[in-house]
């Protein structure tokens, strides 16, 4: 495999890598200070930090599928002697098996800094 297809393979596990610590970080933050953000829970409504937390959680979730699929695709290069990747292509970071995982990802990390910033601006 060359050096060019490797590196892209580095870049994608960093990529995910970073928003699932961003995830983990953003959950860790909120619950420590939650009191201070929070602070009288009859005047702000919670649930947009709860669905927040959960689309962090699934972020996580898709981005350790995503390495998964990452290591399972490298894996299964190196394996095969005849086509490396799927049914004759090569191997690359855009098969569909780490696409839609990382993608799902994304979507679940953006999500949920949406909904964090609209608890935000409600608590204001």
């Amino acid at each position: 495999m060359s050096d060019q297809r490797l590196k892209a393979f580095d870049f994608a596990s960093e990529s995910t890598r970073l928003l699932i610590t961003l995830s983990t970080g953003f959950i860790a933050l909120t619950i420590t200070f939650s009191k201070e953000f929070i602070g009288d829970v009859t005047q702000v409504p919670i649930w947009p930090l709860a669905l927040a937390w959960l689309l962090f959680f699934l972020s996580i979730m898709f981005g350790i599928l995503t390495m998964l699929s990452l290591t399972g695709s490298l894996s299964e290069d190196a394996t095969s002697k005849e086509a490396p990747g799927k049914k004759g292509g090569k191997l690359s970071i855009y098969s569909p098996n780490i696409t839609y995982m990382s993608i799902l990802q994304i979507l679940f990390f953006l999500a949920a800094v949406l909904f964090t910033g609209i608890f935000g601006l409600l608590s204001l």
